[in-house]
């Protein structure tokens, strides 16, 4: 048994070094390689060189003459590894002057089928749409494209729907693919098939499929308001247009909304909170129904109440949330002339959305809060007085 030596321990810890490193490399060339079968063959032939050449040099001390026969595979080696050699160090060079000679990730275009579209070749953007999905399998933009010239240009949603499903059906389909695939569906569903029920029933399945997620959020807000789509429709379809003869004093006088008489007040909560009882996430309606309760009613408690269940929304972004705290600044303003509470809504966005904009603009505000409360220092008019019933005014369930 042999002595330890510590320079057997250093060449054996080369060896585990530069073995795996070689092999890594060799690995990384055979899949950048267009033809890896010959770089093989290379690599034995220059393996076959180098062991003879080593075994030549071995033997040079038993027989000097001999070293002069090294220089023939010498020569062979360097010829097959000198230029790839040559490339090696001066790729980062020369690379400073072409951009370098790596291949762009190959992605499909959709120019030539857009172009064909626009002149009305539609059977011709479609084949040339198709033909870009033969070579990119599936592909969102080209199946949304497709889809929409199916929907809006051919009018065939059966068509449109069969081509979404087939995106749809994608194993490795992206959530903010599908999710505005199904949009998209219940946008053409509404507008070219002009049919609700299957517009909610593609925005049911973004509920279904990311549930608490702000997609699902989104999708529960349309679907709250689908419900008069189809009234709207009616209406305008039926509408009489009337021209008005009196214009009184064109461009002189502000516009305003109308003001809403006690019994309409109550009529419009009452149908607020029916439709907040059946589409809770309805956060449109819950704000109207927020103003409504301070303004008209007098109950700053209630609107408070409203808009706090909204501020509270996990899903809903920060741009809504400050929104709806400024809201709740302005009522404490102009219904409760309370800057106390104004000052604690408006620092609420400070703290919660800190080095933002929102933040900026409510700090500037909190700031300027004298001026609001001037501008607001005017008789307020109680219109309904103090009812002993509460109708529309009970919390509605969330």
């Amino acid at each position: 048994m042999s002595a330890f030596t510590w320079g057997g321990a250093f060449d054996l810890l080369c060896w585990l070094t530069v073995l795996p490193a070689l092999g890594f490399a060799g690995y990384r060339a055979l899949r950048r390689s267009a033809e890896p079968a010959k770089l093989v063959v290379t690599w034995a032939i220059c393996a076959v060189l180098l062991l003879l050449i080593l075994s030549m040099i071995a033997s040079a001390d038993k027989k000097p003459a001999g070293a002069l026969f090294v220089l023939i595979p010498s020569v062979f080696l360097a010829i097959i590894v000198a230029p790839a050699a040559a490339r090696f160090l001066a790729k980062p060079l020369t690379d400073s002057f072409t951009g370098g000679d790596d291949e762009a990730a190959r992605k499909p275009f959709y120019f030539l089928a857009e172009g064909k579209r626009r002149q009305g070749q539609l059977d011709e953007a479609v084949a040339e749409i198709r033909k870009q999905l033969e070579l990119f399998p599936g592909d969102p933009a080209g199946y949304m494209m497709l889809a929409t010239i199916q929907a809006e240009d051919l009018h065939d949603m059966t068509a449109a729907s069969a081509t979404l499903e087939e995106l749809l059906a994608r194993p490795s389909l992206a959530p903010q693919a599908a999710v505005a695939a199904l949009h998209a569906l219940a946008d053409w569903q509404l507008q070219v098939g002009r049919d609700t029920s299957a517009a909610r029933s593609a925005l049911e399945r973004v509920v279904k499929l990311f549930p608490d997620s702000q997609y699902s959020h989104a999708a529960q807000q349309r679907l709250a308001r689908l419900g008069g789509v189809d009234e709207t429709r009616e209406f305008r379809e039926n509408a009489k247009f009337q021209v008005q003869t009196r214009l009184g004093k064109v461009g002189l006088g502000q516009v305003s909304q109308p003001e809403i008489a006690p019994e309409d007040a109550e009529a419009t909560a009452a149908e607020y909170v029916k439709q907040l009882a059946q589409f809770p996430a309805d956060t449109e309606t819950r704000e109207k129904l927020a103003v409504l309760y301070a303004e008209q009613f007098q109950r700053l408690d209630l609107a408070a109440d409203q808009l706090e269940q909204l501020i509270s929304l996990p899903e809903e972004t920060p741009k809504h949330i400050a929104r709806w705290l400024n809201l709740l600044a302005t009522l404490h303003i102009r219904c409760g002339q309370d800057r106390k509470a104004a000052e604690t809504a408006l620092r609420r966005i400070v703290e919660r959305f800190p080095d933002t904009a929102m933040a900026e603009v409510a700090a500037m505000r909190a700031s300027s809060l004298g001026l609001e409360f001037k501008a607001a220092e005017q008789p307020q008019v109680k219109r309904l007085g103090v009812y002993a019933k509460d109708l529309g005014l009970k919390k509605p369930e969330v």
